[in-house]
C-alpha cells in the first residue's frame, strides 16, 4: 500500500480538476472561434477559400484540445488507481468520478426499452 499524506492528495486532486475546468474552456472557446470564422466569413461574403486556412489551423487545435481532453481523463484513471491502491483509498477528493453511464437505461410499460 502507497502511504500518501492527505494533504498531498488534495493538492493533486485540485490540480486534476483545475485542469480539466481549463481544458473544457479551452474546448469551448476554440469551438466558438470555429463559429465565429464561419460567421463572419459568411457575413462579409468572403469566398469559401479565403477564410480556409484560419478555421482549418483552428479546427485542428480544437481537434488536438479534445484529444488532450481524452488524455486527461486517463490520466485521472490511473491516479484513481493509485488512490485506490493507498492510504487514501477511503477518502474522496471531489475528483471526477469514475465512467458512469451518462443515461439510465429505462424500460417503456410495454416491455420494450426506450
Amino acid at each position: 500500500m502507497h502511504n500518501i499524506e492527505q494533504s498531498a492528495g488534495q493538492v493533486v486532486a485540485d490540480d486534476t480538476q483545475k485542469s480539466l475546468e481549463a481544458v473544457d474552456r479551452a474546448v469551448t472557446s476554440l469551438a466558438q472561434l470555429c463559429a465565429s470564422i464561419v460567421e463572419v466569413s459568411r457575413a462579409a461574403n468572403l469566398p469559401a477559400t479565403t477564410a480556409q486556412g484560419a478555421l482549418t489551423n483552428a479546427g485542428e487545435g480544437l481537434a488536438k484540445i479534445i484529444a488532450t481532453r481524452h488524455d486527461l481523463g486517463g490520466a485521472t484513471r490511473e491516479l484513481l488507481k493509485i488512490r485506490k491502491a493507498s492510504s487514501l483509498q477511503t477518502v474522496g477528493f471531489g475528483c471526477p468520478p469514475e465512467y458512469k453511464p451518462s443515461a439510465q437505461h429505462i424500460a417503456e410499460p410495454n416491455g420494450l426499452e426506450a
